[in-house]
């Protein structure tokens, strides 16, 4: 049965939307399946390239518009002046990043037609999985990146299957999940084969991970989520008052035992400068001999030069001992672009823009193994986390997903964190204002963590890091090499087509 026209949009619409409900926290991995599967069936029976096209942007559109539909509950935080516009936003943001998963489609079917070989049982499979990754790589990349949700993520349920992205990376996973998704339409041979391979994938994942618990030497660091209603979160009556609630939390017993004390993204309701008459307050939250670090909006010495999205690290005396600016900033959310040169456009955000941090770090404090920080949305940007000067020895994850409620965002941002520490073999200790703050190690486990709307403590040991793993040595120059292992043999007739001799189509 083959579908046209506009029955092939709707079926690739709501395959798409379907597919999104694979991901967290909901994780229906066998929707992914039906999706995938849809995916390309639409591609087999589009007669041109245009249509392959237009059915794989269908396929996006229903995709995104389910799987980032969270990004509305920002709208609707009070005052929720803007409310009308979360809905079209949102709408229209799909409609853009349904062209990469269209583009993967429209492209194939162009070679498939033009060079009728490609289109055969096995290797359509391959030129799909391929150009698929590469429309995620562009989608992570292109107008500063939007990497939400690649294909890796539908393993996110089952730890041991996320093993692979610390050699290949999430998009390197996206491309065999792709192809394991899709063995259906290869026949019960190749269906067969898909799943030992996930069956091998589990088998290896489980072996290559130590027991959890060997992370008692190392440092105590104390993760405090507040629990703070974004509608409070800069209301002036309640500054003072949240503020002492993060200072509290803090002073839980085992306070002197604690080397680090973490707070959320722009925990510190005030923006800070040196010298500013905060910091002796802020003090209070520092532990003997440690440290606290605390998201915060900071200032220069002179107010006028600029607001950073900032995590600070302040020592016991009050002193600013060392900071990280944000670096990968959400457009239009923290700045807007040209607005230095239209300075009429600032006023669309209210508050106006951040400044753009120089560069990701690794910090080193006496006492404490050096980290990388990451605030919040740059958590998602696979191989662009930590500092390139020198390996850290942890990842530090401050955040706030108040924004969004509790709706499927923050698990999502959650599952992207994971994916990062597994590819980095690094642990992470993540701070989030109302959830989810956890414990990741470098396996991508979460040791412990406080869901939303909790307010409390986490205590634990600093994880244990891995040997540098290679997607963290090499980043994208491996998942090139991946893709040009699969891609070569399966566009290349003779004699290494032969691995793919499959002429007739199904």
């Amino acid at each position: 049965m083959r579908l046209e026209g506009k029955r092939a949009l709707g079926v690739g619409l709501v395959s798409g939307a379907l597919a999104a409900l694979a991901m967290p926290p909901l994780d229906w991995l066998p929707l992914a399946v039906v999706g995938i599967v849809v995916f390309v069936w639409l591609w087999d029976g589009a007669p041109t390239w245009k249509a392959a096209l237009l059915r794989g942007w269908a396929w996006g559109l229903g995709h995104f518009a389910v799987g980032s539909y969270w990004i509305v509950e920002a709208f609707f935080v009070p005052p929720a002046d803007f409310k009308l516009l979360g809905p079209p936003i949102v709408l229209g943001l799909a409609v853009l990043l349904g062209f990469f998963p269209g583009l993967a489609a429209g492209a194939t079917r162009w070679a498939a037609l033009r060079w009728p070989f490609l289109g055969g049982r096995y290797r359509r499979l391959v030129i799909l999985a391929v150009a698929w990754t590469a429309a995620e790589w562009l989608r992570g990349h292109i107008f500063t990146g939007y990497p939400w949700n690649p294909l890796g993520h539908v393993w996110t349920f089952a730890t041991p299957l996320l093993q692979g992205a610390a050699v290949v990376g999430v998009y390197g996973l996206g491309t065999a999940t792709f192809l394991i998704l899709a063995a259906p339409t290869a026949g019960w041979r190749a269906s067969m084969v898909a799943l030992a391979i996930v069956g091998g994938a589990g088998v290896v994942g489980v072996a290559i991970m130590p027991p959890v618990g060997n992370e008692q030497d190392g440092p105590v660091v104390r993760i405090v989520q507040p629990n703070t209603a974004q509608s409070l979160k800069w209301d002036r009556d309640a500054a003072v008052r949240n503020l002492r609630r993060l200072i509290d939390l803090s002073h839980r017993p085992g306070f002197d035992r604690v080397a680090v004390v973490l707070w959320p993204e722009t925990a510190v309701p005030f923006i800070v400068q040196p010298g500013s008459p905060i910091l002796p307050v802020l003090a209070e939250a520092v532990p003997p001999n440690g440290y606290l670090l605390t998201g915060a909006e900071r200032t220069a010495a002179r107010y006028g030069d600029g607001v950073w999205n900032s995590l600070l690290a302040i020592d016991k005396s009050g002193a600013i001992v060392a900071h990280y600016d944000k670096v990968h900033l959400v457009p239009l959310g923290e700045y807007i672009p040209f607005h230095k040169d239209l300075p009429p456009l600032t006023g669309l955000v209210g508050r106006g823009s951040f400044e753009v941090g120089e560069s990701h770090l690794t910090l080193a404090l006496p006492g404490v193994p050096p980290f990388s920080p990451v605030i919040c949305y740059e958590v998602i940007f696979p191989g662009a986390i930590v500092g390139s000067d020198r390996r850290p020895r942890w990842i530090v994850n401050v955040t706030n997903d108040a924004w969004f409620g509790v709706s499927s965002g923050p698990y999502q941002h959650l599952a992207s964190a994971r994916l990062r520490s597994v590819e980095e073999g690094l642990p992470m200790m993540r701070a989030a204002n109302t959830g989810v703050s956890a414990v990741i190690d470098a396996y991508g486990r979460v040791l412990d963590s406080l869901d939303m709307e909790q307010e409390g403590t986490i205590d634990h040991a600093l994880p244990p890091a891995r040997p540098a793993t290679p997607y963290s040595l090499w980043h994208d120059w491996i998942l090139l090499i991946w893709l040009l292992s699969l891609l070569l043999p399966a566009v290349l007739k003779f004699p290494a087509g032969r691995l793919y001799r499959d002429n007739a189509s199904p």
